[in-house]
This record gives C-alpha cells, structure tokens and sequence, in this order.
C-alpha cells in the first residue's frame, strides 16, 4: 500500500493543479534525506517533461530541498513558469530559464522590494474586514524599516543581516513584546518575498531567539535564589 503523502505535499500538489492545470505534477527526486523538486508537465498528447527547480547541487546555498518550508516557492515558482509558457509560447525547459534570467535581475540589485511590499501589504489586507486596521496597527511600521534597511546602502546580503540590523536600529529590550513581533512581522515579509520568487540566502532563520533575546532575570528572582542556595 503506497505510504499516504504529508499534509503540505497534498496542499501543494492540489495547489498546482489549480493554478496550472491536471497535467502538473511534482515530487522530490534523489538520494537521501535531502531530496530535489522536480516538476514535470503532461501535455495533451501524452508527451512529459520534467525538470529539476532551483540548483542541482545540494551544496548550493540557494538549494531547494523537498520540504515543507520549500512549498509556497515551489507553486509560485511553478505558476510564473506556466504564466511564461502560455505567454511566451515556450516549452517547460525554456519558460524557467526565462524566469531564472528574470530572478538573476533581481539578485544583481534590479529585484523592485518596493513592489514586493506593496504585494506583502495586499496580501495581508485583502482577506477580511479587518485587514486594513491589523496593517496599520501591526506590520506597517516594521515593514517600513525593513524596506529602508533592504534599499539602503550598503545593502545586506541575506535574510540574517536584514534582522540583526533591524534590532540593531530598532531592537527595543531584549525578550521585549515589541522586539519579538518587530522581528516576527519582518521574517514574514521576507519569508512571502522569497516566495514570491527572492534568492534563498533572503530566508530568516528558522529560530528568531537570537534576535529577540530574552529579558533579563527581575532582580527579586535573583534574589531570592540567592537565598535559596545561601539556606540549602
């Protein structure tokens, strides 16, 4: 009996049947624990081909595994891909190389991250009613010191830099609520901008302690261990 898929890979492989149709399908591919994407068409004829997303090498900092993190880049990527091929009239192998060119662009400088949060902004207020209100509230302040910080120069090279000049700038106490969600809503938005279509070394870090920090021990706790180990 075949092993049942993880929730993400159902998500994502209905997700990319809806956006670009029956014949699209992907799976991860090689050797290991760390496994490639590959994503292969069927067209009306019967005909497949497949390819491989994002670098072949694993040791590639800009490797994308088959994972679950992975999965939102996966369909984006995927439906810009079938965006090209109907445009462009360009088979599956052609219409990524053409995007690839595209993200090149915008690793060397040319990536529009203005553009990209006005799209984070859309995103996160089109869903409800609210949306608008949380925007303002929560995210537009830290999301306009990331895009300052994003566009200033020089500019940072990575996810990670993004966030340690952020609490550099504006960090708040350490372990603080402020400086817990200021880096919170900042790794989203990168998290969305890689995404939609960003290099991998813009990912922020799984664990974000690092940057938050943690607040310091109440000097009455202090204290009172103190005692403590003074009576034991």
């Amino acid at each position: 009996m075949a092993e049942k898929s993880a929730k993400w890979i159902t998500n994502l492989r209905n997700g990319l049947r809806r956006d670009c149709g029956e014949g699209w399908m992907v799976r991860g591919v090689g050797d290991g624990l760390v496994q490639r994407v590959q994503l292969t068409v069927r067209s009306d004829d019967g005909s497949r081909s497949s390819i491989t997303l994002g670098p072949k090498a694993k040791t590639d900092p800009d490797f994308i595994p088959w994972v679950g993190t992975s999965a939102g880049w996966i369909l984006n990527t995927s439906t810009q891909i079938s965006e090209l091929m109907k445009e462009k009239s360009k088979g599956l192998e052609e219409a990524y190389e053409l995007l690839k060119q595209r993200n090149v662009d915008g690793a060397n400088g040319l990536f529009d991250w203005e553009r990209l949060a006005k799209k984070f902004k859309t995103h996160k207020t089109s869903n409800s009613k609210n949306g608008p209100r949380v925007w303002n509230r929560n995210y537009r302040t830290p999301i306009a010191r990331t895009l300052l910080i994003l566009t200033s120069e020089p500019a940072p090279k990575s996810g990670y830099s993004v966030l340690k000049t952020l609490v550099q700038r504006h960090g708040g106490e350490p372990g603080s609520t402020s400086r817990r969600l200021r880096i919170q809503y900042a790794a989203e938005f990168l998290r969305f901008a890689f995404t939609n279509g960003v290099s991998r070394c813009w990912l922020p870090p799984e664990d974000l302690k690092i940057f938050i920090g943690e607040k310091p021990v109440a000097q009455s706790q202090t204290d009172n261990e103190q005692q403590s180990q003074a009576n034991a």
